[in-house]
């Protein structure tokens, strides 16, 4: 989740990238001038006070990430990269306001436990079963939400309440001064609720552990509800449970488990202008096909993501589709970085580029194999060759040797349209950009959600493969920089759904940039 907040702020993008440059703390004055100066902001960028927007992007993100965010306060009004702090430099701490720790109770199971009996990625809307499993054959647990909330071994319950009014749905932002995980902070939702604790439980609901209270509770606490409403959603009323989100995308998703549930309101006219009942949630509104159009899936967290594909899909916009950042790098003659991490569809995007714009291909896993002297995936196992890369690339040498490599295969083709697919490591593509000289270089990053990747990856790259090898694999040390590397993209390419719209959309992308076909490809 923090790279989506690269992906949707280009003053992010811009500062980690002039950082990197410049190695030096810079304030934002420095770095908004600087990167003007360099034409680094894209065609679109607009504001009457860059500067704010460039403090303010800075500061939400430190505050919002703690520890995970890239940037740090080295001193008031002055940033830098965490990554490049030296030994005599420390963070510098601003004393945000936090929220008290919580000592609430939460329902948990053993991780152990539950893996045997969660094995999907996404929502499982066939539930019944697996809820039946979860609640008669496990342990349940209450333990203080503090001390699990980094702990591996257990794995938190969630509610994840859907609000509806016919085809409309309640949507809104999270505030950042909340005790919701980082990861809901800041984006939009549709789902409301929060974790089951030990007061939700009593004798009458012991077969669905408390999960209809946790929901009641947690709707009357963050919405201003209706009376009606109150009674109906108390005596189980137009509320029901519709799936239940299992995500092993990401750490945090690794540790909690949510029942998604629906709840229908009630006819009281208070709904037309739905109010809040926590400062956290702003932006309140109710979206559907009939009088919002389309949403874009990336403006919403992941979780709300899988619930709109699954949930409302003539709400949402699911198209592939792009966003083009800067134009220049990506017109020919250049060279065109196609990234993304396993199971994004890059290989696709290639395809296409090579076969009807005639882009001529270097495959950096190829390349890699010819210094290493070892044959290419899947001769030698990925595993294999995933560790054998990483000790080649984790070298003094090795990000300058492959760069090098690359160049001297490009000029060989010496043509204007020259892509290279796989590129993994920062350290390459910075080498690669100097190197290059005058060449052009253009990147465009392919992302695809978690659920939507490991089923390509089963289906097209390791047929058969597990969840568990999915993740072994997007996990493996010579994969760790590549999502990181949506914040130097010149456009992205989201790969929501299926092969032939995916293809008309990089197509589109292409078009807007004014790259003509070849004929006859």
């Amino acid at each position: 989740m923090i790279e989506d907040e690269f992906m949707k702020s280009e003053f992010l993008i811009v500062a980690k990238c002039l950082m990197e440059t410049e190695r030096k703390p810079m304030s934002p004055r420095d770095l908004v001038d600087l990167g003007q100066k360099r034409q680094l902001f894209s065609d679109n960028v607009a504001g009457k006070t860059p500067y704010q927007t460039m403090k303010s992007k800075l500061s939400v993100h430190v505050r919002r990430f703690g520890e995970a965010s890239p940037f740090v306060r080295t001193a008031p009004g002055h940033f830098y990269l965490r990554a490049l702090l030296n030994g005599g430099e420390t963070p510098f701490d601003a004393k945000p306001i936090r929220p008290p720790r919580s000592r609430e109770k939460v329902l948990v199971y053993r991780t152990s436990e539950l893996d045997s009996i969660t094995t999907w990625q996404g929502v499982q809307t066939t539930w019944k079963r697996t809820a039946r499993s979860i609640f008669t054959r496990l342990r349940p647990h209450y333990i203080p939400r503090f001390d699990v909330e980094q702990d591996n071994n257990f794995t938190q319950i969630l509610t994840y309440v859907l609000v509806s009014r016919g085809d409309a749905l309640l949507a809104y932002r999270r505030g950042t001064y909340n005790r919701v995980d980082k990861f809901l902070q800041g984006a939009s939702c549709i789902g409301f609720g929060g974790h089951v604790v030990e007061t939700d439980l009593d004798l009458f609901n012991e077969e669905t552990m408390g999960i209809y209270e946790c929901a009641a509770r947690e709707l009357m606490e963050e919405l201003r509800l209706p009376k009606a409403d109150i009674q109906r959603i108390k005596q189980h009323e137009g509320i029901e449970i519709v799936g239940i989100i299992n995500d092993d995308s990401s750490d945090v998703g690794r540790r909690h488990l949510a029942f998604v549930m629906r709840y229908e309101v009630s006819q009281d006219p208070s709904w037309n202008q739905p109010e809040r009942g926590e400062k956290a949630i702003t932006q309140l509104r109710w979206i559907s096909a009939r009088e919002s159009g389309w949403v874009w899936l990336w403006n919403f967290e992941y979780w709300s993501q899988l619930c709109l594909r699954e949930f409302a899909p003539p709400l949402v916009h699911v198209r592939p589709a792009y966003r083009l950042l800067r134009r220049s790098p990506l017109k020919p003659p250049h060279i065109l970085l196609v990234i993304g991490p396993v199971g994004s569809g890059k290989t696709l995007a290639t395809e296409v580029l090579k076969e009807e714009f005639g882009y001529v291909e270097i495959n950096t896993g190829e390349v890699v194999a010819q210094l290493l002297g070892v044959p290419p995936v899947p001769k030698t196992p990925r595993h294999e060759f995933q560790e054998e890369a990483w000790k080649f690339i984790s070298t003094a040498s090795g990000p300058e040797s492959l760069a090098r490599r690359l160049l001297e295969i490009a000029r060989d083709h010496n043509g204007p349209r020259i892509l290279i697919d796989g590129l993994r490591q920062r350290a390459t593509l910075d080498r690669l950009k100097s190197l290059a000289g005058d060449r052009r270089i253009g990147i465009i990053f392919v992302h695809t959600p978690a659920d939507q990747a490991y089923s390509f990856y089963a289906s097209r790259i390791a047929q058969g493969a597990s969840m568990s090898d999915f993740l072994a694999t997007r996990s493996a040390e010579v994969e760790g920089e590549v999502e990181s590397l949506i914040s130097s993209a010149d456009a992205v390419l989201y790969n929501w759904t299926g092969r032939p719209q995916y293809r008309e959309t990089i197509k589109a992308l292409m078009d807007e940039l004014g790259t003509s076909e070849v004929p006859g490809r």
